[in-house]
């Protein structure tokens, strides 16, 4: 918390202190990305677990005599970004940078089974999804690189980055006309964490005052830990830390590693 509020505290002083220059200019900007995170908890030891449950089942089903259709957990690639940022300028080489965006990604895995054993005909379903969102606020310090025909930068800076984690699952069981077993259940857990970033960037003008920007964002570090928020199932674990079973059956903490390239493209408009 001390180091959320320090850097809450450097941004103001900048901003205001970049505020009294006579040579500023202001900017702002709108922006599309693509974010690629590691998430190497998720891709190696969540999901594998997942996959393995669910074709467990699947094989079970199949020894009774049903036809089943399993849909396997892909793997956590790539989000979606959207955002923007105000940029102040203290001269024609450095620049700050405040900026939000946000990024969410759903997987879903399935498994729908049916077929007659013994004149009974029956239907499974089971279906889960999780929910990966995360918001980014990004301080970014930019220097101009010395380039006559192209504008180009490069800077680095600090980011708080608040994720949120939902995961949901339904399944029903049906024996002829009856149903024998449905439900549902739901899981939401957040974390955060203050990371580091490097950022290059090339800019075009479209005009004197729009102009587009492609950049590369990187930003170094891992959410380490997600508390609890809700638990349908059991809500005395609301408050304590998300955990999972691998596949070898060892509980773990579910973290998400976020280093990775952002590879975006803002209009700029300077105002």
């Amino acid at each position: 918390m001390k180091i959320k509020k320090l850097m809450i505290a450097l941004l103001v002083m900048s901003t205001l202190a970049y505020a009294q220059e006579d040579r500023q200019k202001f900017s702002f900007s709108i922006r599309g990305s693509y974010f690629i995170p590691y998430s190497k908890t998720f891709n190696k030891q969540l999901r594998p677990a997942i996959n393995s449950d669910l074709g467990a089942l699947d094989s079970y089903l199949k020894d009774l005599g049903l036809t089943s259709y399993l849909g396997e957990m892909s793997k956590m690639g790539g989000a979606f970004n959207f955002g923007g940022e105000f940029e102040v300028r203290a001269s024609e080489q450095v620049g700050l940078a405040l900026g939000a965006d946000y990024a969410f990604r759903t997987l879903i895995a399935s498994l729908d089974s049916g077929g007659t054993v013994g004149l009974i005909s029956y239907g499974i379903t089971e279906t889960g999804k999780i929910g990966l969102s995360v918001i980014p606020i990004t301080a970014t310090v930019r220097i101009n690189l010395p380039f006559s025909k192209v504008r180009a930068y490069m800077g680095g800076g600090l980011g708080y980055y608040f994720a949120r984690y939902t995961e949901k699952e339904s399944w029903a069981w049906m024996e002829g006309d009856e149903t024998v077993d449905t439900g549902s259940r739901k899981t939401v857990a957040t974390g955060d964490a203050v990371l580091p970033h490097a950022e290059v960037g090339v800019e075009y003008k479209l005009s004197s005052r729009v102009s587009l920007i492609a950049m590369v964002r990187y930003p170094f570090g891992t959410i380490s830990s997600f508390k609890i928020k809700k638990a349908s199932d059991d809500p005395a674990a609301v408050g304590q830390k998300l955990t999972f079973f691998d596949s070898n059956g060892v509980q773990r903490d579910f973290k998400w590693e976020l280093s990775g390239p952002v590879l975006g493209v803002n209009l700029k408009i300077k105002i």
